[in-house]
């Protein structure tokens, strides 16, 4: 059988815009645990809620934060066998995002906004998740030159600081407390 030079150029044009589909879906973040945002432990995992701007807060009314924790292929540190992920959080098709990234100085704040990429999100959007030794443990991984383990800021009774807004602050990187991911809240 003969293939026609034209025929042999148009399958390998065919199979050369099939790889980049099949790439991009196999590095696509996929979801790897849901549940409730919650501060953790203070308070009984109290849950996260967001007010009318998509702002996160504690300790206002609002609505309470559910979430999937999506492990993004592309992002260096996933350890399946071990249940850590780097990844991205979603929330009703949105993303977990540190307004203030970029910002020097603490606190950070954070809010649900659009999702910068599914398969690469921003520095802003990549968080941590943990269970091997870290049970259920979240961090925002921090600006490029932190040690990647941001949680919120606490009092000193352990209590999450907010603004006088009522915004969560985040912060005090690998010396602050966890974030977590609840199936329920107590």
């Amino acid at each position: 059988m003969k293939l026609s030079l034209g025929f042999a150029a148009a399958l390998l044009i065919g199979a050369s815009t099939a790889v980049p589909a099949l790439q991009s879906r196999q590095d696509a973040c996929y979801t790897v645990h849901s549940g409730y945002f919650v501060v953790h432990p203070y308070s009984g995992d109290a849950g996260v809620t967001l007010n009318d701007q998509n702002q996160v807060v504690y300790g206002k009314p609002g609505k309470l934060l559910q979430v999937q924790f999506q492990a993004c292929p592309k992002l260096l540190g996933n350890i399946p066998d071990d249940d850590k992920w780097v990844g991205r959080i979603v929330s009703g098709g949105r993303c977990l995002t540190i307004t203030n990234a970029n910002s020097t100085t603490e606190p950070y704040f954070a809010k649900v906004a659009g999702c910068s990429s599914n398969t690469s999100p921003s520095v802003a959007q990549t968080w941590k998740y943990g269970t091997g030794d870290d049970r259920g443990v979240v961090y925002w991984a921090g600006p490029p030159d932190s040690y990647g383990y941001v949680g919120y800021i606490p009092d000193d009774n352990g209590a999450p600081v907010v603004s006088s807004g009522g915004l969560l602050e985040i912060g005090c990187d690998h010396e602050c407390i966890n974030f977590s991911i609840r199936a329920e809240l107590d």
